[in-house]
C-alpha cells in the first residue's frame, strides 16, 4: 500500500468514526427511559463510584447533567407521594397523594391512595391499584393527549403500589414481578385490561427467577474493598458471612429471597430489554416512555444499612445491569434519540445506633404510643370515648363525631391536643394542620409540611420530629422524618444533554415541566414547577 493510500484510509476511518460518534439527534426524544432506584442517596454514589465501571452509572454521570442535591419538598414518607410529585410537577397539596392512606370523616372510613376504600378492619378490598385518587394529570397523560394515544407508556418493577403512580391515568402496561410465581403480571387498569402480550408470555416461560434461585449471592469483588470493611469493619464479625442462599421458600412470597437480591434487578433489566426489542419502543415518530423500578435494598443482611456491603454490592451489580441496558438502547434506538433520566424517590436514613455512636442527638418516637397518651389526656378532661381515631404518617386524626356530640369546639380541641403532644420527648412541635394553610413562617420544615396539606385528606394535627430522631412503625421498622436534609441524585443523559455537574438544590417538581418542554407537550394541568435551565443543547 502506498503512503498516499494509507493516509486516505486513515482519513476515511477517522471521518467514519467521527460521524458515528456525532449522530444527529432526533427532533424530540423517540424514547424516554426513567430509571428509579429505591433508597439511593447522593452520598452513596460518592462512596461507591470508584468501584463502578465506566459503562454504567459513571457513564450516566460523566456524560450527563448530574444534579447532586435534588429533593422532594413535602412531608410524607410514602413513596407514592414523591412519585406523584415527580410525574405531575406539583406538590401533594395539589395532586392529593398526601400519604398511602387517610381517614375520611364523612364516610367513617380509611381510604387507600392506591386501592380506594379500605374495609373497617383494615384489610384491603380485593381489587387492583389505580391512580384514580391522583387529582392532576401527569407527563404521560399529556403526552398521550398530545399524540392522540399513539405514544406508549409502560412501567416495570416490583411493587404495584409503586408502579401505579408512574404510568399516569392511562398506561399501556404496568408489569409487576409476582413474588409468589416469579413471573411478570400486568396490573389491570380502568382503561386497559389487556393481558400480557405473547412475547412477555414467552419470557415468563423461561423461568429465569427459578434459575437464579438455585444460585448463591456473594460479594462481586474482594469484600475487603467494600466501604463497610474499610471504615466500619467492626460491624461485621466475619468477612465470610456474606454468602446467601436464594432458594425458593415455602408459602406466600416464595420467590422473595431471590427477588430481593441482585437477581431481581437483573430480571427487571432483562424484561425491559425484551420490551424495547419486541414492542419496537422508540421506533416511531412519537415518544414512547418506559419507567423501570430498581432497588439498592435487599432482604438479606442489614436492610436498613446505607453503607453495608450488601447494599454496595447491590449497586455494583446494578451498575452492570444499567451498562447492558444502555448498550441495548443504543443499539436498538440510539442514545441520540433517547432521553434517560435516573434518580431516586427516597434516601436511606441514618440509624439511631449510628447517631448514638457519634454523639448526635437521637431517639425513637412511637406515633401509636403518642396517640394513645393523647386519647388518655382527652378522656381525663372530657370523658370516656375514642377521641383519637388514628395516627398515621406524622398525622393525628381526631374523632369529629364524638367532639360534635359533646358540643365541643373542634379548633380548641386541636390546639389543646397540639400543646399536649409538643411536650413529648422527640417532638419538635405539633400543630393543627389547618394552621399550616395560613402560616406565614418561612421555616423550611413548616413550608414542607404545608406543601403536603390537603383539606380533604390530611389529618387534624401534624407532628414534626427533632432532627436525628427516628419513628418506629408497626413491625419494628424505623424511618426518619427529617425531610429537610435529603440529598437525592438526578441525572439527565442521552438526547441533546449537556454534560455538567450541578450542586445547587433542585426541587423535583421541576423535572416534569423540563420533560414536557423537551417533548414539546403541555405541562401537567396542576404543574407548579419550572423547567430546568441549561440541561439540553438546542
Amino acid at each position: 500500500m502506498t503512503r498516499r493510500s494509507l493516509l486516505f484510509l486513515i482519513a476515511f476511518l477517522y471521518i467514519t468514526q467521527t460521524s458515528k460518534a456525532q449522530k444527529t439527534p432526533s427532533q424530540h426524544p423517540k424514547l424516554l427511559v426513567i430509571i428509579l432506584i429505591d433508597q439511593l442517596g447522593t452520598d452513596q454514589l460518592a462512596a461507591f463510584r470508584d468501584k463502578f465501571s465506566a459503562h454504567g452509572i459513571n457513564r450516566l454521570i460523566n456524560g450527563g447533567a448530574f444534579y447532586q442535591n435534588a429533593y422532594y419538598p413535602a412531608g410524607s414518607n410514602y413513596q407514592g407521594s414523591n412519585l406523584a410529585t415527580f410525574y405531575t410537577g406539583t406538590y401533594p397539596s395539589t395532586h392529593g397523594i398526601v400519604s398511602d392512606w387517610w381517614y375520611d370523616h364523612l364516610r367513617n372510613k380509611e381510604v387507600s391512595a392506591a386501592y380506594g376504600d379500605l374495609l373497617i378492619n383494615g384489610d384491603k378490598a380485593v381489587r387492583f391499584p389505580t391512580s384514580e385518587s391522583l387529582l392532576t394529570s401527569t407527563i404521560t397523560d399529556e403526552l398521550k393527549w398530545m399524540n392522540n394515544g399513539t405514544s406508549r407508556v409502560t412501567s416495570i418493577g416490583f411493587n404495584p403500589n409503586f408502579l401505579v403512580w408512574t404510568g399516569g391515568h392511562n398506561p399501556n402496561y404496568l408489569y409487576q414481578i409476582d413474588s409468589n410465581t416469579g413471573k411478570f403480571n400486568s396490573i389491570p387498569q380502568k382503561n386497559n385490561t389487556d393481558s400480557i402480550p405473547e412475547w412477555a408470555k414467552q419470557f415468563n416461560e423461561k423461568d429465569l427467577l427459578l434459575t437464579y434461585s438455585k444460585r448463591e449471592w456473594g460479594p462481586l469483588i474482594d469484600l475487603n474493598r467494600y466501604h463497610q470493611m474499610r471504615f466500619f469493619k467492626e460491624e461485621r464479625s466475619e468477612t465470610s458471612s456474606f454468602l446467601y442462599p436464594l432458594a425458593i421458600q415455602e408459602g406466600k412470597d416464595a420467590y422473595l429471597p431471590v427477588l430481593h437480591s441482585p437477581y431481581g434487578n437483573k430480571l427487571i433489566r432483562d424484561f425491559a430489554m425484551s420490551q424495547i426489542i419486541n414492542d419496537q419502543y422508540g421506533k416511531n415518530d412519537v415518544t414512547d416512555v418506559i419507567t423501570l423500578q430498581f432497588t439498592s435494598r435487599s432482604v438479606h443482611g442489614n436492610s436498613d444499612g446505607c453503607f453495608d456491603a450488601e447494599t454496595e454490592d447491590m449497586l455494583l451489580r446494578l451498575d452492570e445491569e444499567i451498562a447492558d441496558l444502555i448498550k441495548t438502547i443504543d443499539r436498538e434506538v440510539g442514545l441520540e434519540n433517547t432521553l434517560v433520566i435516573t434518580t431516586s424517590i427516597s434516601a436511606p436514613s441514618r440509624s439511631v445506633d449510628d447517631n448514638t455512636t457519634y454523639g448526635i442527638p437521637t431517639g425513637i418516637f412511637s406515633g401509636s404510643k403518642a396517640s394513645s397518651l393523647l386519647n388518655l389526656f382527652l378522656m381525663a378532661k372530657y370523658g370516656q370515648g375514642k377521641w383519637v381515631m388514628t395516627y398515621h404518617d406524622g398525622q393525628i386524626f381526631l374523632n369529629h363525631k364524638l367532639i360534635e356530640e359533646h358540643k365541643l369546639d373542634l379548633a380548641n380541641i386541636k390546639k389543646e391536643a397540639s400543646a399536649f403532644l409538643s411536650d413529648m420527648k422527640g417532638i419538635a412541635y405539633a400543630m393543627p394542620i389547618s394552621e399550616l394553610k395560613t402560616s406565614s413562617s418561612d421555616m423550611s420544615s413548616l413550608r414542607n409540611l404545608k406543601l403536603n396539606y390537603h383539606p380533604l385528606r390530611s389529618g387534624d394535627i401534624v407532628i414534626k420530629l427533632r432532627p436525628g430522631w427516628n419513628e418506629e412503625l408497626s413491625g419494628g421498622r424505623k424511618i426518619n422524618r427529617n425531610w429537610n436534609t435529603t440529598q437525592l441524585p438526578l441525572i439527565f443523559y442521552g438526547w441533546k444533554v449537556k454534560p455538567q455537574n450541578i450542586y445547587e438544590a433542585v426541587p423535583m417538581i421541576n423535572v416534569a415541566p423540563s420533560i414536557c418542554s423537551y417533548l414539546n407537550i403541555p405541562f401537567p394541568n396542576g404543574c407548579e414547577g419550572t423547567p430546568l435551565k441549561g440541561v439540553i443543547i438546542r
